[in-house]
């Protein structure tokens, strides 16, 4: 599948403003994850990339002088202003970050960086925005992630699924890395792909048109194949955890 253009990221992400915090459990629990990998109690200025609603920013259990956001989505950037109104909100594309070298203490990061067009040259970018050249912290979904899905998409061709990248490509960045596999259940395929949507996180094509057949196909096909009649339908994420050496 080719990378989802900014655009589409942009507005997937608006659309889902208001329904983003309804639908984004997992998240939370990456979130809270990613901020007890962090040992140092004090920082002066952070910098937290694609801040969505807010929720990291609501469980920092350190101190700090200035927290600026930034997150591609104008409705987003929005509702984490609303609900942190002493936090600077930014509207722009982490990839090409508009602040001077040196700047900030700690550059944060949850559930966003498998978002990027090219982060093996990105990432690394990042490091000439603070001040030790360390303190990277940050959490991406990766390669595993709705496998149950990719495999049900080359059999019916409905749907795609992004290209994520695996621990090894971020390890290769200098970063120490973990990988965690969360099982979510739904009570349907049409329930998952529903509650996908309301988190904005579309992970199919854009471009894809089907068959309403080839929906029904993908459906039945995923529940006679991961279906459980106690659970539901399984559901795999794959997350990794990772911060500078």
């Amino acid at each position: 599948m080719n990378l989802l253009s900014k655009n589409y990221i942009k507005r997937s992400f608006d659309l889902a403003a208001k329904t983003y915090s309804s639908f984004s459990e997992l998240q939370n629990e990456v979130a809270k994850s990613l901020i007890n990998m962090i040992d140092e109690k004090y920082f002066g200025n952070i910098l937290e990339i694609g801040v969505g609603d807010g929720k990291l920013a609501s469980i920092v259990n350190f101190n700090y002088e200035n927290y600026v956001g930034v997150d591609l989505s104008p409705n987003m950037a929005i509702i984490f202003k609303k609900n942190h109104p002493f936090k600077y909100s930014i509207i722009g594309d982490a990839e090409n970050l508009p602040f001077r070298p040196n700047t900030f203490d700690l550059i944060i990061s949850s559930s966003v960086f498998q978002w990027f067009s090219n982060p093996k040259e990105s990432i690394p970018k990042l490091f000439s925005l603070l001040k030790n050249k360390k303190n990277i912290c940050f959490s991406a979904f990766s390669k595993g992630t709705f496998w149950q899905m990719q495999e049900i998409s080359k059999i019916t061709g409905f749907g795609s699924v992004l290209e994520l990248k695996d621990k090894y490509f971020y390890e290769n960045l200098g970063f120490e890395c973990k990988e965690k596999r969360y099982t979510i259940y739904y009570k349907s395929v049409k329930d998952f792909l529903y509650s996908h949507k309301k988190s904005g996180a579309r992970y199919t094509n854009q471009t894809s048109l089907c068959a309403k057949s080839k929906y029904f196909e993908f459906c039945s096909m995923y529940e006679k194949l991961f279906g459980s009649t106690k659970k539901g339908i399984e559901v795999t994420y794959a997350v990794v955890f990772c911060k500078n050496q």
